[in-house]
């Protein structure tokens, strides 16, 4: 049987790759075709915290970018301020009847006490969060101490070349509508995201390379299976997560297919394989989809 070190392994690896994926340097990663009656729609697989000199648009990417008169991300970051950003963040990360992290975990309070203790890590700073947010803190901030960074990852390298090319952002969700697929996740759930976070905090880059190899290498039976496997004990988080997203994702990228621009479609990298995938959505739609 998996181990709970495992599951809770898995679980954080989802997360991660759907709303603040670690990065590593790619060859070459699969961009996906999509095309309608006049235009087409490209399909990238992103990774959102990188190493300084970690990506650049090449090969297929820069080829689909040149094509593209937008630039559709999940979130249209062009369009987000620091004030904004900031309030809308705090409005999920705090609870609102004000309850703290030790508060809202309750008996569980002593578990994640000696797991920060044992990651050399003090979590009073974050006392006034959910714990949802504290572990994705906690995350980013390991991931930023091996020089993985926003400023350098895929959407923000992307949205930098389309502002300077005049390209126009959109983005396929709000900022609060994907804060909320965290916020909203049952107590059980955040409890094993925040107790993952910190055991994983000092061999952080090491879990995590072997489940990146596959995209790196754009295999994606690797990440099929691992897909799988991760919800295997969370199948409400897969559809809250991953497929209820992709069936909105795909009814508006369905609309873009009804214009005459062609446009780059920048996703979390798990968004875009499987059944659920959002090539797969589209294919099952009679659209004509293939790798480029």
């Amino acid at each position: 049987m998996t181990s709970a070190r495992n599951h809770r392994s898995r679980l954080l690896f989802a997360l991660a790759a759907l709303l603040l994926p670690f990065g590593i340097a790619c060859a070459d990663p699969t961009v996906w075709s999509v095309t309608g009656r006049n235009n087409t729609v490209y399909l990238f697989g992103s990774v959102h915290l990188l190493p300084e000199g970690g990506f650049a648009i090449a090969g297929e990417l820069e080829r689909a970018y040149r094509d593209a008169k937008r630039v559709c991300f999940e979130v249209d970051i062009g369009a987000l301020t620091p004030d904004t950003t900031l309030s809308t963040t705090l409005a999920r990360a705090v609870d609102p009847e004000g309850r703290g992290l030790y508060d809202l975990l309750g008996p569980s309070s002593a578990r994640v006490r000696e797991a920060a203790a044992a990651a050399s890590l003090d979590l009073a700073q974050y006392e006034p969060f959910e714990p949802w947010f504290v572990g994705m803190s906690v995350t980013v901030m390991a991931l930023q101490q091996h020089g993985y960074v926003a400023d350098h990852g895929v959407e923000q390298v992307i949205e930098q070349a389309a502002t300077q090319d005049g390209k126009p952002g959109c983005g396929l969700e709000t900022l609060d509508e994907q804060l909320a697929v965290l916020d909203t996740m049952p107590s059980a759930e955040q409890l094993e995201v925040l107790l993952q976070s910190l055991e994983e905090t000092k061999d952080i880059e090491q879990e995590m390379k072997g489940l990146f190899d596959a995209w790196q290498d754009g295999d994606e039976e690797p990440l099929i299976r691992e897909l799988d496997k991760e919800f295997a004990d969370y199948p409400d988080l897969a559809e809250r997560l991953i497929y209820a997203r992709n069936e909105r994702w795909a009814d508006q990228i369905a609309a873009l297919l009804q214009q005459s621009d062609d446009v780059l479609v920048v996703v979390g990298a798990l968004h875009l394989v499987g059944e659920q995938g959002l090539p797969a959505k589209l294919k099952q739609r009679g659209y004509r989809v293939g790798r480029r």
